[in-house]
């Protein structure tokens, strides 16, 4: 979990891991400069649940990303299996057990596994599910859009040791967003993702959110579209992702290349987006990126 000023909605994400049916956990928290009660309120869980918090550690001071990834690269978690969890969610009770029975389920546990998920209001009343995703995984479409919801992502040993793998390029470029970060390895790496179309959470939208789902976040993201912030996003992964051609199947690695010549030119020479195989989950989607 990572953490920020997340006080008025943490009570109920920790509540909602106690509740979980698979019991075999434990809660790693980065809390990343919180000025309010947030740590009062972890270490009040753990001690109240002895055994569950294996350690409450200070975040870097580089965003939601470098919060999360820091985390992720202690010692303690190698070849262990990860669930991501944002502060203000509520898990349903059968979460991890549907992913861990999922993934158990693939030939040697290599997968990924990522779920709808039920928006909210602040106060968790039900807003609709989240969109169902229709065209496949893969490292053309991860390249430009990402698709798995970081607080639903659930990662086996291998997974979990790939992602590790790449995060001191990650944390060293600067990523925006570790589930993005996430997605673009995997499918990279050529992982299976298994993509659950039953919710496992209820995602509480309000107006600290880092990235909101809801519909009214689309004028923001429209915005960031229009001031260039998602292709400064782009080239930040695309410096990343060199950095870390070793875990590249090489085809997702010629893939990076034609990518990042293409973006080199001036904008009149270039093919057109599909043309290199890049493609966002929707048709409007497509012609955005174009």
């Amino acid at each position: 979990m990572g953490t920020h000023n997340g006080a008025p909605h943490l009570g109920a994400q920790l509540q909602s891991f106690v509740d979980q049916t698979h019991d075999a956990w434990t809660l790693w928290v980065s809390d990343d400069g919180s000025a309010d009660a947030t740590r009062d309120q972890i270490n009040r869980f753990g001690a109240a649940h002895p055994g569950r918090l294996g350690a409450l550690q200070d975040g870097p001071g580089q965003g939601i990303a470098g919060n999360f990834l820091s985390l992720l690269m202690r010692e303690e978690l190698a070849g262990c299996w990860v669930a991501f969890s944002d502060q203000d969610d509520v898990w349903l009770p059968h979460k991890l057990a549907r992913a861990v029975e999922r993934l158990s389920a693939l030939p040697d546990q290599r997968g990924i596994y990522a779920s709808r998920t039920i928006h909210t209001d602040e106060s968790l009343t039900p807003l609709g599910e989240s969109k169902v995703h229709q065209r496949p995984f893969g490292f053309g479409n991860a390249l430009v859009q990402n698709v798995l919801a970081g607080n639903t992502i659930v990662m086996p040993p291998e997974t979990t040791d790939l992602v590790r793998r790449s995060a001191s390029a990650a944390l060293s470029a600067g990523v925006p967003f570790q589930d993005w970060w996430v997605y673009l390895v995997c499918a990279g790496a050529d992982v299976p993702v298994i993509y659950d179309r039953e919710p496992s959470m209820y995602y509480r939208q309000h107006r600290t959110n880092a990235l909101g789902a809801a519909s009214a976040r689309r004028l923001d993201r429209f915005a960031k579209l229009r001031s260039r912030v998602y292709a400064r996003w782009f080239s930040i992964n695309l410096a990343a992702l060199d950095q870390s051609r070793a875990l590249l199947t090489p085809a997702a690695e010629g893939l990076l290349d034609r990518v990042t010549e293409w973006r080199s030119r001036p904008r009149l020479w270039r093919r057109s987006p599909s043309q290199l195989g890049l493609y966002r989950q929707t048709a409007g989607g497509d012609e955005v990126l174009r």
